[in-house]
This record gives C-alpha cells, sequence and structure tokens, in this order.
C-alpha cells in the first residue's frame, strides 16, 4: 500500500523531471506573449545604473570609516547615496510597470487561446483551473519575467564588479573569499531544494485540510441525519494532525536557515579578520582597502542570497509555466477553413458516423436524415448520446468516422463562424449572462437592433408581459447566470434570443424540463412560435413534446434502432413501446 508521503515523493519526483524542461516552456511563452522588449532594456538599464551606484558607494564608505575625510570623498558619497535613492525608486515604478505590461498581455494571450480552444479542452480541465491560469498562474510568470529577470541580470553585473573590485583591493585575501563562495552556494542550493520540498508538501496538505472541511461543512445535515459525527470528528482530527506534522517540519526547516547563515557568515568574517590581520602586519593592504574589502564582500554574501531567492521563484513558477505552456500547445478551432454558408438549402445527414470521448465510446455507425423545415425529436435511453448529436452539429467535435453533410457537402469544409450562425439553441437551463434583460435578448446579434424588434422578439417568446411588469423593464439586470429570474423566465428570455436571431436551425434539449406546469405552458406557446418554418431537433423525455414530430430518430447502444413517425415507431419498435410505456406510468402517478 502506498502511504501518503510515499505518493507526495512521487509527485515531487516527477516534479523535478518535469523541470528539466521549464527553460524551454519559458522561451516559449516569452516569444508568444511578444514581451515588450523595449521597457524590459529600459529596466534592465536603470537595474544596471542603480548596481553601479551600489558598487561605487562600499569605496567612499571605507574611506570614511578610515579617517579618509576630504571634499572629493565626502562630495563622492552624498551624490551616490543620492542619486541610489532616487533610482532606486525610479528602478521599483519602471519595474512595476514592465510587470503589469508584462502580465496584461499573458492574461489577454491566456483569454484568447480560451475563447479559440475546441470543446474537447473544456472536457478535461475545470473552470477553476482556466480562472487559475488567467490570475494566478499569469501573475507568477509574469513576476519571473517582469521583475525576477532584470533584478538578476543587475546582480550578476554586481557579482561580477564586486569579484573584480575585490582582485583590485588584494588578490590573496580575493582569493580566500572564492574558496569561501561555493560552501555558501552549496548549501544555498541544498537548502532551497529541502525548503522548497518541504513548503510545497505543507501547502500541498493544507489545500485538502481546506478541501476536506468545505466539503464537510457543507455535508453537515447528511451528516447528521446518518448521525456520523463521531466518525467525521475523527477525520477531521486526523487531517489536523496531518497537516501540523507538515507545518512543524517547516517551522523546523525556516529555522535551520538563519543559525546556519550567520554560522557561514561568522567563517567568512574570520577568514577576512584572520587573513586581513596577516596581511596588514605583513605591509600587504592598508586599513582602507581592508575595511573596504570587508564591506564588499557583504555585498557578495547579498548577491549570493538573490540567486538563492531567484531559485525558488523559479521552482515556485515551474507549475504555472507548465500548465500555460500546455495550453499554448493546444491546437486551436479554425475558423475559416471553406466557403460561408448563410442558408440551410437541404438535408442534414449523418452516415456511419463513430464517435467517443476519451475511451468512452458514444457512437459506432450512426445513420439518420434530418429533413429541413421539419421537426425531428431525437429519443433514446440516459447516455445514449443525444446531446452528443447537438455537439457534433455544431462541430463542438469531430467524427472519429464517418461524414456530416449538409446541402450535400461535409460541414468541416464550411466557415465555422457561418455554419454555428445557422444555429439557435434552448436547453434545459439555458444560462444568461450577466447583464440586462435587452443585453440577453439580442446576444450574438451582429447588428443594431431596434427596441421594436426586441419587444416583438419578447412579445413571441411570451416574454414581454413579465419583462415590462420587472422594476426596469428591459434594462433590468437578470443578476448572474440569470438568477434574479425563475427557471421559466430565464427559458423566455432564451426563446426571445432564439427568435431574434433567426437562425435556420433551431435545437431545443429538454427546453421545459425541471418547470411547472404553468411556467411549462408559457414556454411550449413560445416554442411552438419558435419552430415554425424552422429545421427544429428536438430531445426530450417528455412525450408531448415529441409525439407531434415530423420523425422521431430512435438511439440505442451506438446506432439507430428505429425511425419515423409517433405511430409508426409504436407500431414497429418494442424499445419506443417501453418509452411511451414509462411516460405514460409516470404522467398517471
Amino acid at each position: 500500500m502506498v502511504t501518503k508521503p510515499e505518493k507526495e515523493e512521487s509527485i515531487f519526483a516527477k516534479a523535478d523531471a518535469q523541470e528539466r524542461g521549464i527553460w524551454k516552456s519559458y522561451f516559449k511563452l516569452i516569444f508568444k506573449a511578444k514581451i515588450p522588449w523595449v521597457w524590459m532594456i529600459i529596466v534592465i538599464a536603470v537595474w544596471i545604473l542603480s548596481a553601479q551606484l551600489t558598487l561605487m558607494l562600499p569605496g567612499y564608505s571605507s574611506k570614511i570609516m578610515t579617517g579618509v575625510i576630504t571634499k572629493p570623498v565626502i562630495y563622492g558619497a552624498v551624490i551616490v547615496i543620492v542619486l541610489g535613492t532616487l533610482i532606486s525608486g525610479v528602478v521599483r515604478y519602471l519595474n512595476n510597470l514592465l510587470n503589469f505590461k508584462i502580465d496584461v498581455r499573458y492574461r489577454s494571450l491566456i483569454w484568447n487561446r480560451i475563447m479559440k480552444s475546441p470543446m474537447n479542452m473544456f472536457d478535461h480541465v475545470k473552470p477553476t483551473e482556466m480562472i487559475s491560469r488567467i490570475t494566478t498562474d499569469s501573475a507568477t510568470i509574469s513576476n519571473v519575467l517582469g521583475t525576477w529577470l532584470p533584478s538578476t541580470i543587475a546582480t550578476v553585473y554586481t557579482t561580477f564588479g564586486v569579484i573584480a573590485v575585490l582582485f583590485t583591493y588584494n588578490w590573496r585575501l580575493a582569493l580566500a573569499v572564492m574558496f569561501y563562495i561555493p560552501i555558501n552556494i552549496l548549501f544555498n542550493v541544498y537548502y532551497g531544494k529541502w525548503s522548497y520540498r518541504v513548503n510545497k508538501i505543507t501547502f500541498n496538505r493544507l489545500s485538502k485540510l481546506t478541501s476536506f472541511l468545505s466539503e464537510l461543512l457543507m455535508s453537515v445535515p447528511v451528516i447528521k441525519t446518518f448521525v456520523t459525527e463521531s466518525k467525521e470528528d475523527l477525520r477531521g482530527q486526523q487531517n489536523l494532525q496531518y497537516y501540523y506534522k507538515a507545518n512543524l517540519k517547516r517551522s523546523i526547516v525556516a529555522w535551520i536557515e538563519n543559525p546556519v547563515s550567520q554560522f557561514l557568515g561568522i567563517i567568512q568574517n574570520i577568514i577576512i579578520i584572520g587573513y586581513g590581520v596577516f596581511l596588514l602586519k605583513a605591509d600587504l593592504i592598508t586599513m582602507t582597502e581592508w575595511v573596504g574589502f570587508f564591506l564588499y564582500v557583504g555585498m557578495l554574501s547579498g548577491t549570493i542570497s538573490v540567486y538563492f531567492m531567484v531559485y525558488i521563484e523559479l521552482k515556485n513558477s515551474q507549475g504555472a509555466t507548465t500548465r500555460i505552456s500546455e495550453l499554448m500547445d493546444n491546437e486551436l478551432e479554425v475558423y475559416d477553413k471553406g466557403e460561408s454558408i448563410d442558408r440551410l438549402t437541404g438535408d442534414i445527414t449523418f452516415t456511419n458516423v463513430a464517435f467517443g470521448y476519451g475511451d468512452k465510446n458514444v457512437f459506432s455507425n450512426l445513420n439518420f436524415t434530418i429533413p429541413k423545415g421539419k421537426k425531428t425529436a431525437i429519443v433514446g435511453p440516459s447516455g445514449s448520446g443525444k446531446s452528443t448529436v447537438f455537439a457534433l452539429l455544431q462541430q463542438f467535435y469531430t467524427p472519429q468516422l464517418g461524414t456530416i453533410k449538409a446541402d450535400g457537402k461535409p460541414i468541416a469544409e464550411y466557415d465555422l463562424h457561418s455554419w454555428r450562425n445557422l444555429f439557435s439553441v434552448v436547453d434545459q437551463d439555458s444560462l444568461l449572462i450577466s447583464g440586462t434583460v435587452r443585453e440577453n435578448i439580442i446576444y450574438g446579434m451582429n447588428r443594431e437592433v431596434s427596441d421594436a424588434e426586441i419587444a416583438e422578439a419578447a412579445d413571441k417568446a411570451n416574454a414581454l408581459l413579465f419583462i415590462e411588469e420587472l422594476e426596469f423593464g428591459f434594462d433590468t439586470y437578470v443578476g448572474e447566470a440569470g438568477s434574479n429570474l425563475s427557471g421559466g423566465q430565464r427559458q423566455r428570455v432564451a426563446i426571445a434570443r432564439a427568435i431574434l436571431r433567426n437562425s435556420d436551425i433551431l435545437l431545443l434539449d429538454e427546453a421545459t424540463a425541471s418547470l411547472d406546469s404553468k411556467a411549462e405552458q408559457f414556454v411550449q406557446e413560445a416554442i411552438h412560435t419558435l419552430m415554425e418554418g424552422r429545421t427544429s431537433v428536438v430531445i426530450s423525455h417528455d412525450l408531448s413534446n415529441i409525439q407531434d414530430a415530423d420523425q422521431i430518430i430512435l438511439i440505442n447502444e451506438g446506432e439507430v434502432d428505429g425511425a419515423g413517425t409517433h405511430k409508426e415507431l409504436l407500431k414497429s419498435n418494442e424499445l419506443y413501446r417501453e418509452f411511451v410505456r414509462l411516460h405514460q406510468k409516470s404522467s398517471a402517478q
């Protein structure tokens, strides 16, 4: 049995393997997001100017500390301090500006990719993950490229500058320090990996604890109904202890850094002081040089710590980089791929269509025709793929085998925008956008719409009366996803939108399900108005919605089990007769 710690270790081993490709991912993202290089160069230049002023200060400070009080030294120190302070403020402002510019470009790029991605991507990526990529992940990458990259370049400049200055003071003392530097770097590297791993495990356990508590708190009625308070209390205590142990280890790791860093600093000071005293006695170095050397070595330690922080930041951004890179590598929908189609002039035919979601096969050999201007109903057991037919019709997915043709031509050869404009859809819970009733009715319209047209569409959808009774009429806000309206009202607004859209093909997916009898009556009347003169395809478990169809397609086990009118199928198809019996039994209860 694999324990939780072993599972976590395997996760991090996989992450270590992925790390090797992190730079490749960064370079991909840099070029795809079109980084503002001019701003980047300006920020790097200002950073280097700031670094140069920082390099100059210890030289003046060492002279002042050893009694070299001359006008050039005093004026030079004051000028360096004042300019350094001013440039430091400019650097922070420009760096934030660069960060914001990069951030908005990444978020725009990601949003654009999401909008143009095919539906199969949304099948395996949750909406919360999409939000995380637009907000958290993009901010992480922007911080690395916009903040850490310029500062790291300046740090490299400072590091080489400090080393150069150290050797100009005394090459013997500089060599002694160079022997110490690898020890410091080695500690930072190993401590960095250890700290990153422990922190990652702790945050992972905190995330699981938060998820557990959230789920249990929402399930309190169930817990009390089944009298499982003691069991869930024990589970909660176990999860709390699990996080406590990880957090305790994290605090120990964080504590270790300070004494070890101080110990390494003491070793460094002993080297400089001990060897410096020897060089002073041998008249190989002056007191001013020794003090200046001491100050510059302190700067060198600071630059090494910056590399450590950059390493941690890169490690933390690794997951964000990988996720965004995967999104960037996904194929996009191709819209301009063929001739435009403005009207449906013939039938739609499914010929030997096979399709599945991953390993789950839905259709093996689907054959049927949707006649133009007629009402076609699709019925079948749950999971038989009725809604998938709609998805294939709108080209959300592509058949793995077979063809779907419209007007005698494969639908894949039509311009995608014009093809989808042929459809209006009303489903079981037609979601509305956050905005006004008016904005929802005209949503998707590519032309100016008059108030008279909007009112006419609402009237035909049996929605005008309730809209006029709203506080602000058509300018009433519907709330998030239409939450301020009832289910029946939302459906009628969706139908008004479909009427105004005036598309050739109408898709109705359980459009009257979950409505009370009064609301259903209003919606049914609106639907009959909407279907007049259109090619309509209806999915419904309600017999009253399908028995008047010109054609009923019965799908079962990936194939068409029967096709015909209600009367024809009652005579010829046992599965359809069972469907009707179940409906009549349900209605009678």
